[in-house]
């Protein structure tokens, strides 16, 4: 009797936080109806909800959203009358509170709270969220609808079985990895376009980077030959750089977690190279300001996403056979050729391959840190002959600290993963 006591309390007390606190935002806002009204609310939802549980009436659940709803329009029906846009948002704030109250009676708190919380910061952030409204455009969510369809729509109409030589063309799982690269570029994209110059240096590189780090490095390099602070430009190439290694640890903990330790080690030492450069290039770069944006193609454009699905098909293809015909060794050729324009395609595929169980983790993280170093040597080659003599020394000499520590990353996953 005592513990059911306990259970109930605790399914009303936490309607009755949700209520307070939407409530309290809506009386902060200076709403008609506040803490009280909206309290109330959830408590009489928690109540039906808890009588439908008990009494064996699954319809007394969807009776009483839609009373709850009747209740909300009610409510501000008045307050209608007297101005000239009704208060929707109130109604609806209203609504979802005797809804979350009505899941609390369900004893389904865990999906109550968070909700309440999301409901919170969206009422709480009304000046910030319209103010973002106000800077997107159609330019802007036309991505954000192309990568719907690239997700939603396009893969699952695709096959999900295995074609080809060594069974390594799967369409489904090909598109799968294009959104994931699509998905990850898309995020930067939009930092670039919606943030802009107001996120300062550092932060528009590391969206550049999430997006293209060799577009991001040309656009650099040609400002450093126009006349751009050397020392702030090169700190941003590097900026730029370390988050694509970043990047690549994120497609790993997305795709396939068990080579996320391996791959933390060499990403990790990268960065730690990048520290006394980054340093003395920091302290120089104090009276330098303003960088141009990178010129990057949506990452979600059809054409874009085919073209990364072809060559990540291509580079599947080659790996698969190398791995079964001449021997791990030859994925590393494969890994520095396609790893000079792009990592993601030979990433991918060695995580796919580890997968499979064809290769081992040393190989799959030696396949990746080589991809890495080869793309380090194009993008010192693009900063030196797209940029002026001292970016080019300076990004030349992060670069190859960056090589090293990739190297003694891989050496140190190794002798870990040996253990």
């Amino acid at each position: 009797m005592e513990d059911s006591l306990l259970h109930e309390g605790r399914l009303f007390g936490t309607a009755l936080a949700i209520g307070l606190l939407i409530g309290l935002e809506r009386e902060r806002k200076r709403d008609s109806r506040g803490l009280r009204t909206f309290t109330l609310v959830a408590l009489l939802g928690a109540v039906l909800g808890m009588l439908s549980q008990r009494l064996g009436l699954p319809w007394l659940v969807a009776l009483a959203v839609v009373a709850i709803g009747a209740l909300s329009i009610a409510a501000y029906w008045h307050d209608h009358a007297r101005t000239a846009e009704p208060p929707s948002t109130s109604m609806i704030a209203m609504a979802v509170t005797g809804t979350l109250g009505v899941l609390c009676g369900l004893d389904m708190i865990g999906l109550a709270v968070p909700l309440a919380i999301v409901v919170a910061t969206l009422l709480v952030l009304e000046t910030e969220l319209h103010g973002l409204a106000g800077r997107i455009g159609r330019d802007d969510l036309l991505p954000i609808l192309q990568f719907g369809a690239l997700t939603f729509v396009v893969l699952p109409l695709l096959p999900d079985r295995a074609y080809g030589p060594y069974d390594s063309l799967n369409p489904r799982e090909i598109w799968l990895m294009v959104v994931l690269v699509a998905g990850v570029g898309l995020v930067g994209w939009l930092a670039l376009r919606v943030a802009g110059q107001r996120l300062g240096g550092p932060l528009a590189a590391i969206a550049g980077g999430l997006v293209s780090s060799t577009a991001t490095t040309l656009v650099l390099a040609r400002q450093a030959r126009a006349g751009g602070g050397a020392a702030l430009l090169a700190l941003l190439v590097l900026l730029a750089n370390l988050t694509m290694l970043a990047r690549l640890a994120v497609m790993a903990a997305a795709v396939q977690p068990r080579l996320l330790a391996g791959l933390g080690i060499v990403v990790g030492l990268a960065a730690a190279a990048l520290v006394p450069l980054a340093w003395r290039l920091a302290r120089r770069a104090k009276r330098e300001s303003g960088m141009p944006l990178p010129d990057v193609r949506n990452p979600t454009d059809l054409r874009v996403a085919l073209a990364f699905g072809a060559a990540y098909g291509v580079v599947s293809l080659l790996a698969a056979w190398s791995a079964a015909r001449i021997g791990e060794g030859a994925l590393y050729g494969v890994a520095a050729v396609s790893g000079l324009t792009d990592v993601d395609a030979i990433t991918l595929s060695a995580f796919r391959l580890f997968g499979d169980s064809a290769i081992g983790a040393g190989t799959a993280i030696g396949v990746v840190a080589t991809a890495m170093v080869s793309n380090l040597a194009f993008k010192g080659t693009v900063a030196w002959g797209a940029g002026n003599r001292e970016l080019g020394r300076t990004v030349a000499l992060g670069f190859v600290a960056m090589a090293a520590a990739i190297g003694a990353g891989v050496w140190l996953a190794g002798s870990v993963a040996g253990r």
